[in-house]
């Protein structure tokens, strides 16, 4: 089922426009440091996620339960002209596997191609096998190594055309 943004609902649970990370209350930042520390082992101050570069338009998602709760989000900026780059892309772990990564990647490519872009960027832990799948499997490819970048170890810079 599809809501006015065409965005998939599945069972209550649903993508929807991000807001700027500015304007968040302090609760949802507390869910989204949480997201963080569950899915990536890093840690984030409440001040480090308000200021992350997350303008508002049709790339930014979270994605909400039937109870409106935070269970995931992409955020992404415009990097340049032809760039997109994905700040941070994380799913609670109860909603993974479930196609709700496969739906945030669909809408974030829509958006950047309806407004010119024609590439995605992200950085990725190095150990996260699962996650450097899923870009590969969208065209993305690991261009250059990040040594620390992580505090849990080495990283990486993917690239791909969209």
């Amino acid at each position: 089922m599809k809501n006015k943004f065409n965005f998939v609902i599945s069972m209550g649970v649903r993508w929807c426009l991000g807001p700027n990370p500015k304007t968040l209350d302090d609760a949802s930042v507390e869910v989204i440091k949480q997201l963080f520390l569950d899915q990536t082992g890093e840690r984030y101050a409440r001040e480090s996620v308000r200021t992350l570069p997350i303008p508002e338009w049709n790339g930014n998602l979270i994605l909400l339960d039937d109870n409106n709760m935070i269970r995931g989000l992409m955020w992404a900026n415009k990097f340049n002209d032809k760039r997109v780059r994905i700040v941070a892309f994380a799913i609670d772990s109860d909603y993974k596997g479930q196609g709700f990564g496969a739906q945030a990647w669909d809408i974030l490519v829509e958006a950047a191609r309806n407004e010119g872009h024609s590439e995605i960027q992200l950085e990725v832990r190095g150990d996260n096998q699962f996650a450097i799948d899923f870009y590969r499997r969208r065209g993305l490819e690991i261009i250059s190594e990040l040594k620390g970048y992580y505090r849990s170890g080495i990283g990486y810079v993917m690239r791909g055309e969209i």
